[in-house]
């Protein structure tokens, strides 16, 4: 069974239909990328997976459980209270463009707030589980550092860490690398790599394809609120079906 399963899912802003029913599945251990131009849907999807948006129709599975929602008998969704979609949502990290880092708190602070808050985990426990994920991406010496006072990629390596401090199942990532000057992109896409060879279930939006080439199971190909395509690298930006495809990576490659 899929570790996600994504089925005909719709979402709406206003008049404007950003995704017109999308069905992905993602194994347990996967890594999957998630290509296309601007304004595909591309975001939004790794948003409803997580339930920072609500959809409109379809379903979304999360190991076995809709993430903020139950499936009527007549077949409507149901809106789940906020403290029921927080603790299913727990278990789905979510690294973002911009680190949201907290600017008041340290790295450790920052990788141990959800932890202690949301999963109620002792502090001491936290605090040293802390220090290890720090130490895992590389930044053991920066756990007293304020945001501020660290690069774009070692902010990006915190949000990282701070993601895999609540044992997720799967990290969701949004482009981690667009805001990075690109001296500071190759430490952010070596934690990640790192992530990929232990196993962990990840869902990347991104522009990298070295990285998709070479750490990716399956590329996804999203244009205007649809899969239009999805491979293994090897056949993806090799010998790519649609016109669509061809078309985005004679741009990008």
């Amino acid at each position: 069974m899929a570790l996600v399963e994504v089925r005909d899912v719709h979402k709406r802003f206003d008049q404007h239909e950003v995704l017109k029913g999308i069905t992905l599945d993602v194994a347990a251990g996967e890594v999957v990328c998630v290509l296309g131009p601007s304004g595909g849907g591309k975001t939004t999807l790794l948003r409803c997976i997580n339930h920072l948006e609500p959809i409109d129709r379809g379903t979304i599975h999360v190991d076995g459980e809709m993430v903020g929602y139950r499936l009527l008998p007549d077949g409507r969704l149901r809106r789940e209270p906020d403290r029921v979609a927080s603790a299913r949502r727990a278990r789905i990290g979510m690294v973002f463009q911009r680190f949201n880092l907290f600017a008041h708190l340290t790295a450790l602070q920052n990788v141990c707030e959800a932890p202690i808050q949301v999963r109620h985990i002792p502090r001491a426990e936290a605090l040293r589980r802390g220090v290890e994920l720090l130490e895992s991406v590389g930044l053991g010496d920066k756990t007293n550092a304020y945001p501020r006072q660290l690069s774009g990629g070692q902010q990006q390596r915190v949000a990282i860490a701070r993601a895999l401090a609540m044992d997720p199942r799967l990290i969701l990532f949004d482009e981690p690398t667009s805001a990075l000057d690109p001296e500071l992109v190759g430490e952010v896409l070596d934690t990640m790599k790192r992530l990929a060879r232990d196993g962990m279930t990840m869902i990347v939006v991104t522009h990298e394809t070295g990285f998709a080439r070479e750490v990716a199971h399956r590329i996804v190909m999203m244009d205007q609120g649809v899969v239009v395509e999805e491979a293994p690298p090897s056949i993806f930006f090799t010998a790519p079906r649609q016109d669509r495809t061809r078309a985005f990576l004679s741009k990008i490659l």
